[in-house]
């Protein structure tokens, strides 16, 4: 477990996407909420590596829709790599 703050990860999505944090919630879809597709879910997730400095398996990246997923999934499973 990574100890990620929930409020921090909002507002990190938000400032990427160009909303306000308070539109940003766990049930929150990147596709059809957020407009995100494949590449910007990629690009998002170069984001949150430049910030939290953590990876995942691409593959565990792929079957995710929501933000709360995304959290959890880098709170859970991320591997911290050189800064």
């Amino acid at each position: 477990m990574n100890n990620l703050e929930w409020s921090t990860f909002a507002k990190n999505i938000a400032e990427y996407v160009g909303e306000e944090q308070d539109s940003i919630t766990k049930e929150t879809d990147l596709y059809t909420d957020l407009l995100i597709d494949s590449l910007g879910l990629f690009s998002m997730g170069i984001y949150l590596n430049d910030i939290y400095h953590l990876e995942v398996p691409l593959s565990s990246v792929a079957v995710i829709s929501k933000v709360g997923q995304l959290f959890d999934l880098l709170n859970e499973e991320g591997v911290l790599v050189n800064a």
